[in-house]
């Protein structure tokens, strides 16, 4: 007989699935693995085990769903970064122009992360790690980033600025981060407006700037964000 304590504290396995039923058990564990990444501190903290147990199901059941973690974390990654790139991509269907398509990424980008903190800190705040089955793959976050680079370098020709798009996105990426967290973790700080923080960094980064010496522009683009 099964003690109080024992069904207490032991997790709750569900049902086994009927024939046809694997897409359910499929959905259950991304879910799994996207509400653990939330609060996780680095991507080694999850485990397959994890997963399972968080999906209430037997770790046996998830190599018939997924080759291995890298797999799932792949699925989950993007699933993540396509929320945010559909954001993004909204933002700019209102704007009459380059720079101001360009600012309203920006501000749908930082929105995002304050309305979903659970979910911007599992892309941009869990300490990630070399994934090799992911060579050879685009890697998740690239089509989000594509959508602010490619709002970039139009605001960028709309200047006539010779600027490196890449280069431009990135550090605008950077400073939105930046922007971001310190807001969250200082708020006692007496920041401007957000809005006027966003014109101000876009605005200073469209105005063309001298070339830095040794400064060659042949960088190619990564395969992610």
């Amino acid at each position: 007989m099964v003690s109080q304590v024992d069904s207490e504290t032991t997790p709750q396995r569900r049902p086994r699935n009927r024939r046809g039923q694997g897409a359910r058990l499929r959905e259950e564990l991304i879910q799994a693995a996207r509400q653990l990444l939330m609060t996780a501190e680095r991507e080694t903290d999850l485990s397959i085990r994890a997963v399972t147990r968080a999906a209430g199901t037997a770790p046996q059941s998830f190599y018939l769903q997924f080759a291995s973690l890298d797999e799932l974390l792949y699925i989950v990654y993007a699933l993540e970064f396509e929320d945010l790139r559909q954001v993004m991509t909204q933002a700019t269907s209102s704007a009459p122009d380059p720079a101001t398509r360009l600012r309203a990424v920006c501000d749908a980008y930082c929105r995002y992360a304050q309305e979903h903190p659970g979910r911007y800190r599992a892309l941009t705040g869990v300490r990630g790690q070399a994934h090799q089955e992911w060579d050879g793959r685009p890697l998740p976050g690239a089509p989000a980033f594509a959508v602010l680079r490619d709002t970039v370098a139009s605001a960028l020709a709309a200047r006539h600025n010779p600027a490196d798009p890449f280069l431009a996105a990135s550090t605008l990426w950077a400073c939105l981060h930046g922007i971001i967290t310190l807001r969250a973790d200082r708020p006692a700080f007496p920041w401007p407006r957000q809005a006027e923080m966003i014109a101000s960094l876009v605005d200073r980064m469209l105005v063309p700037q001298p070339a830095c010496p040794g400064d060659h522009h042949h960088r190619q683009t990564p395969k992610q964000a």
